[in-house]
């Protein structure tokens, strides 16, 4: 804690002690504008008018009404007519304002700003209202080698200011909808520092502050470089936590190491800049390996930027290059069989049908199992043998289950009960019985339940009931659609407890609940 108030005194050594008459000036003027109030008042027939913003009182030149927009005859405001005796028990006003200044220890390398929440209570005596000045958060930005951006929040209702862990918007995090930003404080904070070549302007946010802009150009002076290139729509992206694809490397010095192009392909870039989104960039700069790698005026044609691609063209892209995917992609757009009509379905399809490959441990360097000529016979194709796969492993742990298991076969009175087989056997007994047994065939093939059949003797191929089995206690015998046991398969199973079940020494009893 110690340590948290040492490094806040030192981070509040930029800030000046007091709330300067420039910032009051811009809440009065800007922010609480229309918070301009005239009172007014009867007293033996004559009207009175007491105005909020110049604190005078004065007989109205001519009769005012509730609510009326009138100007103050002494100040000349607009104000809004209030009758003295009606309530005023809402009649409170509010505002947010970010305002910038200069460091008070280092005004040529930083630059600092403080939001406040301002407001103005009339529910009380009118003629004595302040404007309250409520501190939310401060924030410094330094630039340099190396820059840094920091910001401390006022835990007001406890007195303390706590490091925030990221720079942010007080207002968009609280729900202010009356904020402002006075734009000239920015001007005026950033002249003569290295911040007045952020272009700063040409940023505008939604929430007006510019707090996430100049922490951003604190860490990374190239948001000057790709501005003035063109390429600001990259800085929003990073701005507002948009997909970047990681095709910016923010520390760069120059603008090839920035963009890592060549300059021959920096130029092909910025000759179509207003097109490029940072998917366009990260597909360029991965084909520049290749011989017959697309230009940019071919990739930003054929890529639409509205979705995102990022997961589906990294697992392609490790078997195929950009030239051969976009080739490959359009051979199915227009195929015969119309199974797709946009890029991003092509994309997701040979995205899963190439996991599934790797799963059946195809060899994806041959060009038949990469490219095949209708994708989506394919991957329905493999899909089908992945579930087979699947089933396959289950069914060889099952297998050794029944082997455990053969001793509870038993037979009676023309019933008989047995273990389930197979993973097909508990699908097709969930089918034919319309109950969910088949849901049990992982637990049953890893010795977490044990699944057993009863039939009838001359129909042995028919399902009937089905039991559920863990230990030496039944959990549930259903039928179909779950119904419960008949009185005389209730006997069967009853016979199958005594003789199966129950020790010889001592009898147990047997829990029959749930539902299959």
């Amino acid at each position: 804690m110690k340590q948290n108030e040492k490094e806040y005194r030192e981070f509040n050594k930029h800030f000046p002690r007091s709330i300067s008459q420039e910032i009051k000036d811009y809440v009065t003027n800007t922010v609480l504008l229309s918070s301009r109030y005239v009172f007014i008042k009867r007293e033996k027939g004559v009207q009175f008018g007491y105005c909020t913003h110049c604190n005078k009182r004065y007989r109205t030149p001519a009769p005012f009404k509730h609510n009326d927009l009138v100007i103050c005859v002494n100040c000349g405001s607009k104000c809004v007519v209030k009758n003295h005796g009606t309530s005023r028990k809402y009649l409170y006003d509010s505002g947010f304002v970010v305002y910038y200044e200069k460091s008070k220890i280092d005004p040529t390398h930083a630059i600092i700003a403080r939001a406040f929440r301002v407001s103005r209570d009339y529910t009380g005596d009118y003629t004595q209202v302040k404007t309250k000045y409520i501190p939310l958060a401060k924030y410094l930005f330094v630039a340099g080698n190396p820059g840094y951006a920091v910001m401390h929040k006022n835990h007001w209702w406890n007195d303390r200011w706590i490091k925030s862990t990221t720079v942010h918007s007080v207002e968009s995090k609280s729900g202010y909808f009356n904020h402002f930003c006075s734009i000239e404080s920015i001007r005026n904070a950033v002249k003569g520092t290295p911040f007045q070549y952020s272009t700063w302007e040409q940023h505008p946010q939604p929430q007006c502050d510019y707090v996430k802009f100049f922490a951003l150009y604190s860490k990374y002076p190239a948001v000057e470089y790709l501005t003035k290139l063109g390429f600001e729509h990259f800085v929003q992206a990073k701005l507002f936590d948009k997909k970047t694809y990681k095709c910016i490397n923010w520390r760069g010095k120059r603008i090839n190491q920035i963009l890592r192009l060549s300059t021959q392909d920096i130029k092909e870039v910025r000759s179509i800049v207003d097109r490029v989104q940072p998917l366009h960039l990260y597909l360029y700069q991965c084909s520049r390996g290749d011989s017959n790698g697309p230009s940019m005026k071919e990739i930003v044609s054929f890529f639409d930027t509205s979705m995102y691609l990022s997961d589906e063209l990294k697992i392609i892209m490790k078997y195929a290059n950009l030239r051969q995917i976009m080739n490959y992609v359009q051979r199915q757009l227009e195929h015969k069989n119309k199974a797709y009509k946009f890029l991003r379905s092509v994309l997701i399809d040979w995205k899963d049908y190439i996991k599934e490959c790797e799963e059946l441990e195809y060899d994806l360097s041959n060009d038949y199992y990469l490219f095949p000529k209708d994708l989506h016979e394919a991957h329905q194709r493999t899909s089908k043998l992945l579930v087979m796969k699947a089933n396959e492993l289950l069914d060889k742990k099952i297998l050794k289950r029944v082997k455990e298991l053969k001793k509870y076969f038993f037979e009676h009175s023309g019933f008989m009960i047995r273990p389930a087989e197979s993973t097909y056997e508990l699908i097709q007994e969930g089918k034919k019985l319309n109950h969910c047994v088949g849901r049990y065939a992982d637990d049953y093939a890893n010795g977490k339940t044990a699944i057993f059949f009863i039939r009838r003797v001359d129909q042995p191929a028919d399902p009937f009931f089905t039991m559920e089995l863990r230990g030496d206690c039944i959990l549930q015998t259903r039928g179909l659609r779950n119904c419960a046991m008949t009185e005389e398969v209730q006997k069967f199973v009853n016979k199958f407890e005594r003789a199966k079940l129950q020790s010889k020494t001592k009898q147990r009893t047997f829990r029959k609940v749930g539902a299959i």
